[in-house]
């Protein structure tokens, strides 16, 4: 499943302006020396280290919360005497298909427990700039999972966007994340190698949801696995002017080693099947220095494997696309003020436009927008959203399935490729670490992606989520500063 969500984009202090900076409430100085702005994966981070979970995930705790006293208490701070910082973040996840897809009204549950540490090699030996990251993402229990999908809850609910959520780990566990970073020249160059996730720099969440921010053109298209399946992989980054970054990060392909049961530990590259190269533009307004915070991320992909038409059955190798992406906050309550609070009750526009240059790839492109409001009634941690989606899956894709329903007596119909997906979903903070993310969807044209021997062409339905994310490390007293 997918790894810890901690902290969301917006706040910090490193990366200089390209206007006047806007005056902030006097609390806030305290906080903009507490987080780093970093000019990669994420603009919000924990500390002077990088984030050790996946980009743009919603908060667990304010950096107003005063670090909390618990049993591991002692042992976080010996720590981080030496400059390690250890987290442990409990995830769960809930699925259920009330009328839509192949079999109904099935349930699925996902688990993913992270367990890991940053550690700054400059307050540890002196090395300006240096990092160790490390997490373990442990999935037990899950219910309803596993591979081949069909049988699974995947396959119950048939249509990429609703079985995507449902990740069919097969280990127990993966090594999520090992990596060496390195900042030079005043952090306007970062530097990041071993093993981890394009999705940890690239197609960042601007949703503000930790488990919907699914993506058919970098997971199905560009061939990846979902996070937190690392392989190896390095990322560059360079800023460009103040508030542009160029970005590349090139990764292993390599499916096998999920499929064949592994869990990230073996670091050969025998079952690899190629390498995905990324790269492209990001663009960012901080909200610590300017009134309407906002990211621009503009990127190509290639994928150099081998591919398989599934209704041709030609083979070919490479795979290439790209895609756009967007936050923005276009409005806010203090918008008056003449000093601005750095987690405002707001308004903010996400978006997200994608294609893959490939008829034998499963979807040709993608286009969503929504809003996603944070803060209302005055709960800082809280966001709701509505997001409207539309995938357009290619004809050799739709052929395949409508052949699959054919051979096994199905309804030879040809089924829609325009997929599309109306949600409504939030993060709610029910405590200092601890949030519960509902979600609904209705999802129109239905494919069967996850079941294409599916005798019936799935009719429009419902489908229901939630996830229950509890930080450990916080509420223990091991990882709060």
């Amino acid at each position: 499943m997918a790894g810890a969500v901690l902290l969301c984009a917006g706040l910090g202090p490193r990366a200089p302006a390209a206007t006047t900076p806007t005056p902030l409430d006097p609390s806030a100085l305290e906080i903009s020396r507490r987080y780093n702005n970093i000019p990669a994966p994420i603009t919000f981070v924990p500390s002077s280290l990088p984030p050790s979970v996946l980009a743009g995930a919603p908060l667990l705790v304010s950096p107003y919360t005063p670090p909390r006293r618990g049993p591991l208490t002692f042992l976080g701070h010996f720590f981080r005497q030496y400059g390690i910082t250890p987290h442990a973040i409990f995830n769960q996840y809930y699925f259920t298909n009330p009328n839509v897809g192949p079999r109904n009204g099935r349930f699925g549950l996902g688990t993913g427990i992270a367990l890991g540490f940053d550690v700054d090699l400059q307050k540890m030996i002196g090395l300006y700039g240096g990092e160790l990251h490390f997490e373990e993402i442990l999935f037990r229990p899950t219910a309803n999972a596993g591979y081949p999908s069909a049988p699974a809850y995947a396959g119950a609910v048939g249509t990429y966007f609703a079985g995507i959520d449902m990740h069919n780990d097969l280990a127990g566990g993966w090594l999520a994340l090992m990596t060496y970073y390195q900042r030079l020249l005043h952090d306007r160059i970062l530097l990041s190698v071993g093993r981890t996730h394009p999705r940890r720099y690239f197609y960042f969440n601007n949703c503000d949801n930790a488990l919907n921010c699914t993506d058919p053109i970098m997971q199905a298209a560009a061939g990846v696995l979902p996070p937190p399946y690392a392989t190896w992989g390095g990322y560059f980054t360079s800023r460009l002017v103040d508030d542009l970054s160029l970005e590349a990060g090139v990764f292993e392909a390599n499916l096998n080693q999920y499929y064949q049961g592994g869990n990230g530990w073996r670091w050969d590259t025998r079952t690899a099947t190629g390498y995905l190269l990324i790269g492209g533009f990001n663009f960012r307004h901080l909200m610590i220095s300017h009134k309407y915070g906002g990211r621009y991320q503009l990127m190509g992909f290639f994928n150099s494997s081998r591919y398989t038409d599934p209704y041709t059955g030609t083979a070919h190798n490479g795979r290439a696309g790209g895609e756009f992406r967007l936050q923005q906050m276009v409005w806010r309550k203090d918008h008056a003020h003449p000093v601005l609070q750095p987690l405002p009750e707001s308004l903010h526009l996400f978006g997200a436009f994608g294609f893959a240059a490939d008829p034998s790839s499963p979807f040709k492109g993608l286009a969503e927008m929504g809003l996603s409001y944070h803060g209302l009634f005055g709960r800082k941690l809280d966001t709701e959203q509505i997001k409207f989606s539309y995938a357009r899956a290619s004809e050799h894709q739709m052929l395949f399935q409508r052949r699959m329903r054919v051979r096994g007596g199905g309804d030879p119909a040809m089924g829609s490729q325009n997929i599309m997906r109306l949600e409504l979903s939030g993060h709610i903070s029910v405590m200092p670490g601890i949030a519960v993310e509902p979600t609904i969807q209705y999802i129109f044209n239905p494919d069967n992606y996850y079941n294409p021997a599916a005798r019936t062409i799935s009719t429009n339905g419902v489908v229901l989520e939630a996830a229950l994310s509890v930080d450990m490390g916080f509420l223990t007293g091991l990882s709060h500063k």
